[in-house]
């Protein structure tokens, strides 16, 4: 099977119904003002973030955890224990 890249849409049997996997790129960075943010881009009219920073409209505290636990785990998180707080609810 050919590598996926970013924008990459294949389709699969899930249920009783059809699903899409969809290959995105994630990657980490800080916003101005201390924020971590997790830049996510996928089809070529589609680029998001969420970030740790409480009260932003684009705060998600479980998207965002479960995007640093993957970043962490391959290696792709340079900021230690940073965004850690969002591994704990409340």
């Amino acid at each position: 099977m050919a590598e996926m890249k970013p924008g990459d849409v294949r389709t699969f049997k899930r249920g009783s119904g059809n699903a899409v996997v969809l290959a995105i790129g994630i990657w980490a960075d800080r916003e101005k003002g201390g924020a971590l943010r997790i830049d996510i881009t996928g089809t070529k009219k589609s680029h998001t973030t969420v970030t740790n920073k409480r009260g932003s409209t684009r705060y998600h505290r479980t998207l965002f955890r479960d995007l640093r636990r993957v970043l962490v785990s391959q290696g792709c998180w340079q900021f230690g224990e940073e965004g850690a707080e969002t591994e704990v609810e409340g």
